[in-house]
């Protein structure tokens, strides 16, 4: 689906695919040469064969400044289930070239000098990251941060790919039980809704109006002929 402003200063457009261990994903972009932006953003979500986690890879240019949220949306509570947390946020992971999404989060916040944290002011989006290794921040353009950039979201991008299609372990085990299905819906449904309560949605109906804006969220959500949406 292409969209645009009435006056064509901002166009974009929102494609989403499903299949296998996929339950919905969506590719999103728009750019302005006139505002002097661009935006692009996937998000992932795994149906509930698997309690492997979601992904969310926004990244966003200002001018000369580049603006990153990668993470991997945990779907357990990790204050009560540690083998879940290590296993996904702990351990090496070869997609990730033999590194922890911890070891790439750590490296992020050693690069003091060019990732610079980005902090919200809303309650709203802080709890919304729950996830011990999300990637939240502002980055001067260049070059090698840049590449920098795209290495992390191919790299978490990789590792969810692989999370989402494990047969055995952390993320399977029990996934049949009533319990687990109950929490899963439950948490699912409210983590894909968290795009309506972001405040910084204001923004993108700023530009392109509350119509458009309204069936973009609702395509992040999941496919509409889902009976989920519908209840």
């Amino acid at each position: 689906y292409d969209f645009a402003t009435a006056d064509g200063a901002c166009e974009g457009s929102v494609a989403a695919y499903r299949g296998g261990k996929i339950d919905w994903i969506t590719t999103c972009k728009f750019f302005s040469s006139t505002l002097g932006f661009g935006n692009m953003r996937i998000d992932g979500w795994l149906d509930r064969s698997t309690r492997a986690p979601h992904l969310a890879v926004h990244l966003c240019i200002v001018f000369n400044v580049i603006f990153i949220y990668v993470n991997l949306v945990p779907r357990s509570n990790l204050i009560l289930d540690d083998a879940y947390n290590d296993y996904v946020y702990g351990d090496p992971k070869a997609a990730a070239g033999g590194k922890s999404l911890n070891d790439i989060h750590n490296d992020c916040i050693q690069d003091k000098k060019n990732f610079a944290p980005y902090f919200s002011k809303s309650h709203v989006v802080k709890a919304f990251m729950t996830a011990p290794t999300v990637l939240l921040y502002t980055i001067k353009y260049n070059k090698k941060n840049f590449d920098k950039v795209r290495q992390i979201s191919r790299d978490y991008t990789s590792v969810w790919l692989d999370l989402a299609y494990e047969t055995d372990g952390v993320l399977v085990d029990g996934i049949k039980s009533k319990d687990v299905q109950a929490n899963l819906l439950q948490t699912d449904v409210r983590t894909r809704q968290f795009c309506g309560r972001d405040p910084d949605t204001k923004n993108v109906a700023n530009i392109f109006g509350l119509e458009t804006t309204d069936k973009l969220v609702r395509t992040l959500w999941g496919h509409p002929d889902d009976p989920i949406w519908s209840s």
